[in-house]
């Protein structure tokens, strides 16, 4: 019976691979531009199998490609109320390295380190297009995972709870240069391509599967990160605006089919859908009334996995359905348009192996 159930999990983690194992460390943090500008775990693209035998160790590594172009205020593209009447561009390339041991067959702690690299560009008050980038590690998380029910005699399905903690390691004040028409003065890079976020971070997750039918699998993911500091000290908007940017709360949320196409080659294909956002107000910690760009996006949410015994290889293209800028406390009081940028298309691709 045992080696029975070992068998029956062993499929089901395969058929698993982008579905219920997807929040590892679901800590995406969150750049100003209401997108999931930088990520800290493959929470936001695969995460390879989802259960973990105990004393196993997994490193994982995953990329994502960010690309935007195009100007939300509210929930229309309104590219002429951009800065200069033309959206700025954001490209962001993010990989993450995560490593994973079980404690147990329940319990499983994730470590997790990214980089990131970005550049934007937008019309600055010269009335000339000029690029900023920024470059390096972003913050660490630590996080601890554990599954309600044994695995060993739950392959159908289960629910797992995480604890974990964000600490602010990457930089949030990159210099570059603001650009007035008197000529270039120093200031920091647009949050959306700092590669941290300037904050400690409180991670709340949950994710749960459950067999629907044979070969397939429903799955459901959730994560909320609590920023207690309320502001940075990095001066927000343009230099000398009496303004600094907050440190927002975050969350993501993942909802769909995975269905093991072809269980003897390890391949299986999921849709889905996912919304990732930054709240108007946070939870605790104040600063709702200091910069930021709240809004939410929504996504169709493709995917596909292949598992060649202790390798697991990813791949997901979330598509955009629906994204909404809304205004900050800050914002509300003023009368010219809040705007951001979402993408259209996101790329996450993820590679883990088990030892």
């Amino acid at each position: 019976m045992l080696l029975l159930s070992r068998m029956r999990i062993n499929h089901v983690t395969a058929g698993l691979a982008i579905a219920a194992g997807l929040l590892a460390i679901p800590q995406p943090s969150f750049g100003q531009g209401c997108e999931p500008i930088r990520f800290s775990s493959l929470s936001l693209g695969g995460q390879g199998e989802s259960y973990q035998k105990a004393h196993q160790w997994r490193l994982t590594l995953g990329y994502r490609r960010l690309y935007t172009n195009e100007w939300y205020v509210g929930t229309e593209i309104r590219n002429d109320s951009a800065p200069g009447g033309r959206s700025p561009i954001v490209s962001i390339h993010s990989l993450v390295a995560e490593v994973s041991y079980a404690v147990t067959d329940r319990l499983s702690l994730h470590l997790a380190l990214p980089v990131s690299t970005g550049s934007g560009s937008r019309v600055y008050p010269d009335s000339v297009s000029h690029k900023q980038s920024a470059t390096g590690i972003g913050d660490l998380s630590l996080l601890g995972n554990l599954w309600v029910l044994d695995p060993l005699s739950h392959p159908e399905g289960n629910i797992a709870f995480g604890l974990g903690v964000k600490a602010p390691t990457g930089s949030n004040h990159v210099s570059n240069q603001w650009y007035l028409p008197s000529g270039p003065v120093p200031f920091a890079a647009d949050p959306s391509i700092e590669p941290g976020d300037g904050g400690w971070g409180i991670i709340l997750q949950t994710e749960a599967f459950r067999q629907v039918f044979r070969r397939g699998y429903a799955y459901l993911t959730g994560s909320y990160m609590f920023s207690p500091r309320a502001r940075t000290d990095v001066v927000a908007r343009m230099p000398n605006s009496g303004q600094v940017w907050s440190v927002p709360d975050i969350y993501s949320a993942r909802l769909g089919l995975a269905y093991s196409l072809l269980p003897a080659k390890g391949l299986t294909v999921s849709l889905g859908g996912r919304i990732d956002g930054l709240p108007v107000h946070d939870v605790f910690g104040g600063g709702d009334d200091a910069a930021r760009r709240p809004g939410y996006v929504i996504y169709a949410d493709p995917g596909i996995a292949l598992t060649r015994g202790r390798d697991n290889f990813t791949l997901s293209l979330p598509l955009r359905l629906q994204a909404n800028r809304q205004k900050s406390v800050l914002e509300q009081g003023g009368s010219s348009p809040a705007g951001g940028g979402f993408a259209k298309l996101l790329i996450f691709a993820g590679y883990s192996h088990r030892f």
